[in-house]
């Protein structure tokens, strides 16, 4: 090497992929617009359930397709403390039936 000599220094590798190289991925393509018709299942079940006077806590919840304890906290907000295996009135049954999207109808026996 001949002293005063200038070699460069070798050239960095940059960290990002130049914008010729494609650049950023393209954001994954939106969903369809659903219409009210879309929102209707074809085979969607009647949303009314039927009860008696009174109904066992673990009961509803089978009929509303949930778990006995989601049901036990309703009923708990409404200010009742029933566990899965203890009755509960139409009225209070009805109000969580309709907090579930469910229509409760009273059966007479």
């Amino acid at each position: 090497m001949i002293p005063g000599e200038f070699t460069p220094f070798p050239e960095k590798v940059p960290d990002t992929l130049p914008a010729a190289s494609g650049g950023p991925p393209a954001p994954p393509p939106k969903p369809p617009k659903l219409t009210a018709r879309d929102l209707i299942e074809p085979g969607e079940p009647d949303r009314r359930i039927f009860l008696a006077d009174y109904v066992v806590v673990k009961d509803l919840a089978e009929l509303l397709d949930l778990k006995p304890f989601k049901v036990v906290a309703d009923v708990l907000h409404l200010g009742q403390f029933k566990h899965a295996d203890e009755l509960i009135g139409f009225a209070t049954a009805a109000i969580i039936a309709q907090k579930h999207g469910y229509m409760a109808e009273r059966i007479i026996a």
